[in-house]
């Protein structure tokens, strides 16, 4: 029998990027990027036959034509003033060597923009939602959308898959509802803590660029202080574990009461800021510097109470169902774990103390994690 771990931790490329997309003036296309499944720019009329990476004449062109289109729709459609579809028609004599902002938002959006990436899409008013997505897929010309803005006009557009999130603009920190509050068509989130938090509600659990946030849901509908600290001790022990078990000192560790490991092997310095919500459904979130460390954590805490023993545990495989590839990361953590299980299994601390520990957490604040823990049971040997 094997035990399979799937920690459901998103993986992030160090160079992914977060843009805040504003679905035009007065908020024109907000339903139109939730029924189509895709995001565009007000650019009716028109075809990139390639990725509109730089400013060129025939880019310029385009996007006069694209506005004369705009224009002619918003003001009747009237077939003596439809205006021509012939791209050399606009071309403009001394025009500007500097490139308009909408030229800035074109490549941002249809070029920069790569596969995975997140995009932002805040409504009208404070408390309309924020919708957000990943792009799927690369720049694809094929790809166009349809708006009653624009009826009978294709608009070129970027798919991307809408997050099951429901999050009110004012839910924000003040940095980012001014972001959404620019009238810029496109922005990039370049802050730090700004991309955080957008990863901490997208994702809950994620690694980016060496350390990683993890999310632990808190659902009971009344919560008491002495049992949350319990909960968040537990966590504390097993994040010191972790600390334990990468110094070669586990068997040391666990053969040390419960507070006193932790208070020996715990250090803050691997930890960033708590953020803790309980009111039903609340959640605790802390960022660990160590991005093994948020994944470890949370496999231990679905491990231990997922009614597994520590001998079976010494099989597990670490299955992430959040990448399509598998990434040094989940190697690493089903290393981990398999090490310290080993340990466990010989020691007989897992089910007489950590088990029992783990199962009054979820009874008293219904702690619980995104991993998720499945026994396998392999098929006989022919």
């Amino acid at each position: 029998m094997t035990v399979i771990v799937d920690p459901e931790i998103r993986i992030l490329p160090d160079d992914h990027k977060i843009f805040i997309l504003h679905p035009g003036s007065s908020k024109r296309f907000y339903g139109d990027f939730q029924e189509t499944n895709s995001v565009f720019l007000d650019l009716p009329g028109i075809t990139f036959d390639d990725e509109p990476r730089i400013d060129t004449p025939e880019l310029r062109k385009l996007l006069r034509m694209s506005r004369r289109i705009s224009t002619w729709r918003k003001t009747g459609s009237k077939p003596d003033d439809e205006p021509s579809r012939d791209v050399s028609d606009y071309e403009v004599k001394n025009a500007s060597n500097s490139a308009p902002k909408l030229l800035h938002a074109v490549v941002d959006l249809y070029a920069e923009a790569k596969a995975g990436d997140l995009i932002l899409v805040p409504g009208p008013g404070y408390n309309s939602t924020v919708y957000i997505g990943e792009f799927k897929g690369g720049f694809d010309p094929k790809v166009k959308a349809q708006s009653i803005r624009y009826v009978g006009e294709s608009i070129p557009a970027r798919s991307v898959a809408w997050l099951p999130m429901a999050m009110a603009k004012r839910q924000f920190n003040n940095r980012l509802v001014r972001l959404m509050q620019n009238r810029q068509a496109i922005i990039q989130v370049t802050q730090e803590a700004d991309r955080r938090e957008i990863y901490s509600i997208a994702y809950g659990d994620y690694v980016w660029k060496e350390s990683s946030g993890n999310l632990i849901r808190v659902t009971k509908d009344e919560i008491d202080l002495n049992d949350l600290n319990k909960a968040v001790d537990l966590t504390n022990y097993f994040a010191s574990q972790y600390l334990a078990l990468k110094k070669g000192e586990l068997e040391k560790f666990l053969a040390l009461e419960f507070n006193d490991a932790i208070d020996q092997y715990y250090d803050k310095a691997y930890f960033g800021n708590v953020s803790v919500e309980v009111h039903s459904p609340g959640f605790f979130s802390r960022k660990m510097k160590s991005a093994m460390m948020a994944g470890y954590v949370s496999a231990m805490l679905a491990l231990s109470g997922a009614g597994v023993t520590a001998q079976e545990a010494v099989d597990t495989k670490v299955v992430n169902s959040a990448n399509a590839q598998v990434s040094f990361c989940d190697m690493e953590l089903e290393k981990d774990i398999r090490e310290t299980m080993e340990v466990y299994a010989n020691v007989h601390l897992w089910e007489k103390d950590i088990c029992p520990r783990r199962e009054v957490t979820k009874n008293t604040v219904g702690l619980k994690t995104d991993v998720t823990v499945k026994k396998e049971i392999s098929p006989p040997p022919n």
